[in-house]
């Protein structure tokens, strides 16, 4: 089983190395050929500095690995750009060109460039590819100290490294440092004994320092790319579940407007806007026989999926308890109880609810903890119905509530909200409140109900500008037209 799991793993570990880190490869090769386009410019650097005479090395020793340095430089970055930095082999090609360019610097200058060797290797960490660091690290290791054991008799000489007898004399006929010590006797081998003893060997000690933490780097970033890839994966699969769950949630709401084309003494429009994906607040209508309609409004405490499971629980209990039992108090009492009864998470729901008998405009409506209604009778004015209060449902059981009846005259208007819309907050903390609610309705107490709501919606937006909206913002509009006449 352990080794299956082990194939499984690798085969895994491919298929996130083609399809994951493609993208990060493009752009580790971009940054590689701009690495390689600095490196010519040094080697350029080298070759006119040498001309001039401010390096100590002879003009011809420096030709050569300058050119062919500048040379693979500008092969490399044409190739890299024919194949638009996308080629699963340019890696490769890079850092190997890379290695051999920095090799050809270090024999000139021997072992002044040697510290050259580590930018390979922690380049190659870039790419996140552990058998790419390893090979960087060996090919490094390598060429660096083949150019070493050139470097040291080919390139510049370091005078720290050559052991002479006291009073030996160097000279040189043609002024050649390098003629002068061999010269004074000092060998060959003696200069590549020492230039490994006394320079490359500490410095390659500290590359292997270097390499290490480049493969832990590489390891690290690996993991960190595969676990940023899960988590966005997670991310976009709960964001696709979240708008799901949003239009589910506005399904369950009444959506079709006008909701009762037959109904001519009644027109409706409302909204939900929720403040997340889904939202706790919610508002029903429906009509229990053919004289009685009830209109809900309701806010459950929180926010988010809770809040919103919580309202789809609370809005189907309600609406089969008020099929039954046409009272508004009671039906919240009996809401209150079935919550009460399985609320382990102790939230809770305020609730308006009213029931409007059509032929006669009676409205008897119970209100558990929720805003004020706000109603327009017959020509009057918009105006705050303060009425009692009841305990929130979903509080604490064996709570009662009472009913109150408003007569609705003819071309008279009920507005029920939650406390979003009131509570909506500008960038100077001021909040929107009732006045400028109540300000906003009477500047349109002609407008029909779907109009009125696109006013309201539209106020609170120039006041709250950018603000962002912290709570769902809900409202209803219900036109009590009077009774049809016969036959309309």
């Amino acid at each position: 089983m352990g080794i299956i799991k082990d194939k499984v793993t690798k085969v895994r570990e491919r298929f996130l190395s083609d399809e994951l880190f493609h993208e990060t490869e493009v752009k580790a090769n971009k940054l590689g050929e701009l690495i390689l386009l600095v490196t010519g410019v040094l080697l350029a650097v080298v070759f006119v500095l040498t001309w001039l005479g401010l390096f100590l090395l002879s003009i011809e020793s420096v030709f050569a690995p300058c050119i062919n340095g500048i040379i693979e430089v500008i092969v490399i970055v044409i190739v890299a750009k024919a194949v638009k930095h996308d080629a699963w082999w340019l890696k490769y090609l890079m850092l190997t060109g890379i290695v051999l360019i920095y090799a050809g610097l270090d024999i000139m200058l021997t072992h002044k460039t040697a510290i050259l060797m580590v930018i390979p290797v922690v380049f190659s960490s870039r790419y996140f590819s552990r058998r790419l660091t390893i090979y960087t690290a060996i090919i490094s290791t390598v060429v660096f100290f083949v150019s070493a054991y050139v470097g040291a008799t080919r390139g510049l000489i370091d005078l720290n490294i050559v052991t002479m007898d006291a009073g030996t004399t160097m000279t040189a006929t043609g002024g050649f440092l390098g003629e002068a010590i061999q010269n004074a006797g000092v060998s060959d081998s003696m200069l590549q004994n020492n230039t490994l003893l006394f320079n490359y060997i500490p410095k390659w000690m500290m590359f292997l320092i270097a390499s290490l933490i480049s493969y832990n780097i590489t390891i690290t970033g690996r993991q960190m790319v595969i676990d940023q890839h899960e988590r966005d994966k997670k991310a976009e699969r709960i964001n696709a579940e979240l708008s799901l769950a949003t239009r589910i949630q506005m399904d369950s709401l009444p959506n079709t407007f006008p909701p009762f084309p037959d109904k001519k003494e009644i027109d409706l429009y409302a909204s939900m806007e929720p403040a997340k994906e889904v939202g706790g607040d919610f508002y029903d209508f429906y009509m229990i026989d053919d004289d009685h309609l009830a209109v809900v409004i309701a806010d459950v405490s929180g926010k988010g999926v809770p809040a919103a499971l919580f309202m789809m629980v609370s809005k189907i209990m309600m609406s089969n308890i008020a099929m039954n039992d046409p009272d508004p108090a009671a039906v919240l009492e009996k809401l209150n109880g079935q919550i009460c009864r399985s609320n382990h998470e102790d939230m809770f729901v305020t609730v308006w609810l009213g029931i409007l008998e059509i032929s006669t405009g009676r409205l008897t409506a119970a209100n558990a903890g929720h805003e004020y209604p706000i109603i327009k009778n017959g020509d009057g004015d918009f105006e705050l119905i303060k009425d009692r209060h009841g305990f929130v449902v979903g509080g604490m059981e064996g709570v009662r509530y009472s009913n109150y009846e408003i007569m609705l005259e003819k071309d008279s208007k009920l507005f029920i909200y939650t406390d979003g819309l009131a509570e909506a907050t500008n960038k100077d903390g001021e909040l929107f409140g009732t006045d400028r609610l109540l300000k906003t309705l009477r500047a349109c107490k002609t407008e029909t109900p779907e109009q009125t709501l696109k006013n309201v919606h539209n106020a609170v937006d120039a006041f709250v500008r950018e603000e962002p909206q912290f709570d769902d913002l809900t409202m209803l509009c219900l036109h009590y037209k009077g009774k049809a006449l016969p036959g309309a």
